[in-house]
């Protein structure tokens, strides 16, 4: 017999996804809850005419999959956690609520998190059309997984359960990593969104900068999208190849202008990671 799995908010902007893969998938017994009128049209569109009523039907279910902003979990999941049926499993696709605590934890409930990586920057892999998929899904992304919690003595086969679920959802996945959720978040927010992120933000801003300058856009673009990927290439390890004295000169020059003294002690820990999801999650007001 199919596990019955219901998709919260199965029409937003992740919900979506993961439902298309669900819809066509023949693993479960798939139901899909969502309330706003727009996503319910997207949900229409697919195929899906039966929307699931929250309140009847997660009793039911052996799998939750939240699909809801995680500022919205803290809010939600107390509607939800308490009319689970013993021994179900909830699985998220982001660490910040599990790690800001924002869910009731039952010990008759097992809780998994998953997030995927995206398609790494040096694949070469196109769609049907030819065409490079940057966000995932249609070309192979690895994925994060995580128990949070389980029932004693039942977390690897929660853990089977929820990388099975992960490789349906965001498919088709090539590896996937088996880490705590505290490692999880210090990916993300920690590495990718409170790093990474405003570095690409800031050679945007300087990218658009030189631009005005004069320097032609096409030019400017293609000479640092091919930079980039030999920089990483470099910095990273991946190639036997070493910078030029005039660029490490450059880059010596200019670390001190653009970072402030003690910015990576501070940010790389666990006091801001935390702080960050907090934020994240609404939970420091809470």
């Amino acid at each position: 017999m199919k596990k019955k799995l219901i998709v919260i908010g199965a029409g937003g902007k992740m919900g979506f996804r993961v439902s298309r893969k669900l819809w066509t998938s023949e693993e479960y017994e798939s139901y899909f809850c969502e309330i706003s009128e727009t996503g319910i049209a997207r949900l229409e569109g697919l195929g899906i005419q039966d929307i699931a009523v929250m309140e009847t039907a997660v009793p039911e279910m052996d799998i939750v999959l939240l699909a809801v902003p995680d500022i919205l979990i803290g809010k939600l999941s107390p509607e939800i956690i308490p009319i689970m049926k013993p021994g179900a499993m909830v699985v998220g696709l982001d660490p910040a609520a599990a790690y800001a605590n924002v869910m009731p934890v039952r010990d008759d409930l097992a809780y998994f998190v998953v997030h995927p990586h995206h398609p790494y920057l040096f694949n070469t892999e196109v769609d049907e059309n030819g065409e490079p998929d940057l966000f995932g899904g249609i070309v192979t992304q690895d994925c994060s997984c995580a128990v949070y919690k389980a029932p004693e003595g039942r977390e690897e086969e929660y853990y089977a359960e929820g990388e099975k679920i992960s490789r349906i959802i965001f498919a088709p996945v090539g590896k996937t990593f088996r880490i705590t959720v505290e490692q999880m978040g210090m990916c993300e927010p920690g590495m990718v969104e409170s790093i990474g992120a405003p570095m690409i933000y800031a050679i945007k801003l300087a990218y658009d900068r030189f631009v005005e300058l004069g320097v032609p856009k096409d030019a400017l673009f293609s000479f640092l999208m091919g930079h980039l990927r030999v920089q990483v290439a470099i910095t990273f390890g991946l190639i036997d190849a070493k910078f030029s004295d005039g660029a490490i000169l450059a880059l010596e020059n200019s670390m001190n202008q653009i970072f402030r003294d003690g910015w990576l002690d501070e940010m790389v820990s666990e006091e801001y990671v935390t702080k960050s999801i907090l934020d994240i999650t609404a939970a420091a007001g809470r």
